[in-house]
């Protein structure tokens, strides 16, 4: 059995706006006379995310409501700071920010997905999504039309551990059982390529290209023969 791991955001697809734009949308609805931008919002979504300390495990996530309440916080911070709201009103555009980001019209595969996933799917590999990211994310990947190729989704919230976590990585490993050939896929060299090769998996660098990532592909495009000739 061959598989793929394959990171979601920025490797399959993405969000447009990505975190930061999903707030501006909140601002947009609750509060039209604000002004501020994605570049206002950014700074302050630099920490607090669960991925932003990938060594600290947060198995005490049990469910989708506790993960987003955890977050509450740093959505209320980077409204009341980088857009100048009152702490009350801050509250209240944090609380809307799930539903705006989970948003599925808001979400987009890189066109080059669905034509690589097919082409992989024909010569034998199979698909597992292993990715630092919210708990509803196999909905997204339904949505998105992702399902059909991915019928196991490792994501974070669920998990409790980040990539490059060795325990990110052993969770989805022992659920595939006797695979004999596993590579991961994705557009962080730290998160998932050293992640990866820590726990001796290799890894293949999407979307760009990097000096400490062995294997790189700018796009999907290159990525059957990139596999045929090192596998």
């Amino acid at each position: 059995m061959k598989y793929l791991l394959w990171d979601f955001d920025g490797t399959l697809g993405y969000r447009i706006g990505m975190w930061s734009g999903a707030l501006v949308e909140v601002l947009r609805h609750a509060m039209p006379a604000c002004r501020a931008t994605v570049e206002d919002l950014r700074p302050y979504l630099q920490r607090g995310f669960p991925w932003h300390h990938p060594q600290q495990p947060h198995a005490f996530h049990h469910d989708a409501d506790t993960w987003w309440a955890a977050l509450a916080p740093v959505f209320a911070r980077a409204f009341r700071y980088g857009a100048g709201l009152e702490p009350c009103q801050a509250s209240h555009c944090a609380q809307q920010v799930r539903q705006v980001y989970l948003n599925p019209t808001c979400w987009r595969l890189f066109e080059d997905t669905l034509p690589c996933l097919q082409a992989l799917t024909a010569q034998g590999w199979q698909h597992v999504v292993l990715s630092n990211h919210v708990p509803e994310l196999p909905a997204l990947l339904e949505a998105l039309g992702l399902a059909p190729y991915m019928p196991m989704v490792f994501t974070s919230a669920a998990t409790g551990f980040e990539k490059p976590h060795p325990q990110a990585f052993y969770t989805v490993l022992r659920r595939l059982g006797g695979a004999t050939t596993v590579w991961m896929v994705g557009d962080s060299v730290a998160a998932d390529v050293a992640g990866a090769y820590a726990v001796g998996l290799r890894a293949i660098l999407v979307r760009s290209q990097h000096p400490q990532a062995p294997h790189c592909c700018e796009t999907l495009a290159g990525l059957r023969k990139l596999l045929d000739q090192h596998t």
